[in-house]
Protein backbone atom coordinates (compact mmCIF):
# COMPACT_ATOMS: atom_id res chain seq x y z
CA UNK A 1 0.00 0.00 0.00
CA UNK A 2 1.19 3.56 -0.77
CA UNK A 3 0.72 6.38 1.93
CA UNK A 4 2.04 9.58 0.50
CA UNK A 5 4.24 7.79 -1.94
CA UNK A 6 5.66 5.87 0.42
CA UNK A 7 5.33 2.19 0.44
CA UNK A 8 4.07 0.74 3.73
CA UNK A 9 3.47 -3.06 5.26
CA UNK A 10 -0.03 -3.50 6.46
CA UNK A 11 -1.42 -6.51 8.25
CA UNK A 12 -4.62 -7.76 7.35
CA UNK A 13 -7.53 -7.27 9.24
CA UNK A 14 -7.67 -9.21 12.45
CA UNK A 15 -3.80 -9.77 12.49
CA UNK A 16 -3.84 -11.24 16.26
CA UNK A 17 -0.43 -9.69 16.66
CA UNK A 18 -1.40 -6.84 15.49
CA UNK A 19 -4.45 -6.38 17.64
CA UNK A 20 -2.29 -7.69 21.18
CA UNK A 21 0.14 -4.27 20.62
CA UNK A 22 -2.05 -2.11 19.45
CA UNK A 23 -3.15 -0.89 23.44
CA UNK A 24 0.72 -0.47 23.61
CA UNK A 25 0.91 1.35 20.75
CA UNK A 26 -1.90 3.34 21.05
CA UNK A 27 -0.21 4.82 24.25
CA UNK A 28 3.20 5.76 22.68
CA UNK A 29 1.22 7.55 20.36
CA UNK A 30 -0.81 9.58 22.72
CA UNK A 31 2.23 10.22 25.20
CA UNK A 32 4.00 11.40 22.23
CA UNK A 33 1.11 14.00 20.75
CA UNK A 34 1.62 15.01 24.18
CA UNK A 35 5.09 16.15 23.72
CA UNK A 36 4.75 17.03 19.97
CA UNK A 37 2.02 19.44 21.13
CA UNK A 38 4.45 21.13 23.60
CA UNK A 39 7.13 20.94 20.95
CA UNK A 40 4.65 23.88 19.20
CA UNK A 41 4.97 26.34 22.64
CA UNK A 42 8.35 26.68 22.67
CA UNK A 43 8.23 30.02 25.12
CA UNK A 44 6.10 27.58 27.41
CA UNK A 45 8.11 24.65 27.31
CA UNK A 46 11.84 25.60 26.44
CA UNK A 47 13.82 22.66 27.33
CA UNK A 48 13.18 19.26 25.58
CA UNK A 49 15.90 15.87 26.75
CA UNK A 50 16.25 12.47 25.21
CA UNK A 51 17.77 10.17 27.31
CA UNK A 52 21.13 11.81 28.42
CA UNK A 53 20.73 15.10 27.11
CA UNK A 54 19.48 18.44 27.35
CA UNK A 55 18.33 20.96 24.55
CA UNK A 56 16.31 24.05 23.90
CA UNK A 57 13.65 22.97 22.50
CA UNK A 58 14.53 25.66 19.79
CA UNK A 59 17.19 22.93 18.95
CA UNK A 60 17.67 21.40 15.30
CA UNK A 61 17.86 18.11 16.87
CA UNK A 62 14.87 18.19 18.50
CA UNK A 63 13.45 19.44 15.74
CA UNK A 64 14.32 15.99 14.30
CA UNK A 65 13.63 13.94 16.97
CA UNK A 66 9.67 14.82 18.07
CA UNK A 67 7.87 12.85 15.18
CA UNK A 68 5.24 14.09 13.22
CA UNK A 69 1.34 14.38 13.85
CA UNK A 70 -0.97 11.36 11.57
CA UNK A 71 -4.77 11.06 11.47
CA UNK A 72 -6.03 8.34 12.93
CA UNK A 73 -7.34 7.14 9.51
CA UNK A 74 -4.19 7.24 8.00
CA UNK A 75 -2.65 3.78 5.98
CA UNK A 76 0.91 5.24 7.45
CA UNK A 77 0.10 5.52 10.64
CA UNK A 78 -1.82 1.86 10.36
CA UNK A 79 1.36 0.51 8.65
CA UNK A 80 3.59 2.13 11.56
CA UNK A 81 1.45 -0.25 14.37
CA UNK A 82 2.38 -2.97 11.77
CA UNK A 83 5.91 -2.16 12.16
CA UNK A 84 5.49 -1.61 15.64
CA UNK A 85 3.55 -4.98 16.52
CA UNK A 86 5.71 -7.27 14.23
CA UNK A 87 9.23 -5.70 14.57
CA UNK A 88 9.38 -3.52 17.40
CA UNK A 89 9.76 -0.27 15.63
CA UNK A 90 9.12 2.89 17.17
CA UNK A 91 11.54 5.52 15.31
CA UNK A 92 9.26 5.88 12.08
CA UNK A 93 8.56 9.21 12.59
CA UNK A 94 5.19 8.46 14.36
CA UNK A 95 6.76 8.64 18.16
CA UNK A 96 8.49 10.98 20.30
CA UNK A 97 11.34 9.48 22.48
CA UNK A 98 12.13 12.74 24.27
CA UNK A 99 10.53 15.22 27.21
CA UNK A 100 9.54 18.28 25.98
CA UNK A 101 9.37 20.59 29.59
CA UNK A 102 8.63 23.58 31.00
CA UNK A 103 11.70 25.13 33.18
CA UNK A 104 10.33 23.50 36.55
CA UNK A 105 10.18 20.03 34.73
CA UNK A 106 13.17 20.58 33.29
CA UNK A 107 14.74 21.65 36.76
CA UNK A 108 13.83 18.00 38.13
CA UNK A 109 15.10 16.26 35.06
CA UNK A 110 18.57 17.91 36.25
CA UNK A 111 18.27 17.11 39.50
CA UNK A 112 17.35 13.40 39.41
CA UNK A 113 20.39 13.11 37.27
CA UNK A 114 23.03 13.97 39.42
CA UNK A 115 25.01 10.98 41.35
CA UNK A 116 24.75 10.73 45.02
CA UNK A 117 28.63 11.95 44.69
CA UNK A 118 27.67 15.05 43.43
CA UNK A 119 28.45 13.94 39.63
CA UNK A 120 26.19 14.29 36.43
CA UNK A 121 24.64 11.65 34.76
CA UNK A 122 23.42 13.83 31.36
CA UNK A 123 25.14 16.25 29.43
CA UNK A 124 23.87 19.90 27.87
CA UNK A 125 23.64 19.68 23.84
CA UNK A 126 27.02 20.90 22.16
CA UNK A 127 24.59 22.77 19.47
CA UNK A 128 22.02 24.84 21.42
CA UNK A 129 24.14 24.91 24.78
CA UNK A 130 21.02 25.34 27.07
CA UNK A 131 21.52 27.23 30.36
CA UNK A 132 20.93 25.29 33.61
CA UNK A 133 17.09 25.13 34.25
CA UNK A 134 16.73 28.15 36.77
CA UNK A 135 20.26 29.71 36.05
CA UNK A 136 19.39 32.06 33.42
Amino acid sequence: MLAGGIEVSVCAAGCAVCAEASERFDALRAASLVQRRRFDEPDRYPYAAGKHTLHRTICRQIEQSVGGIEGDDSPWLHGALTDFAHNGTSNSGWATHLRVMEIGEAATWVKERIGPRGGTRYRLCGICAPALPGTG
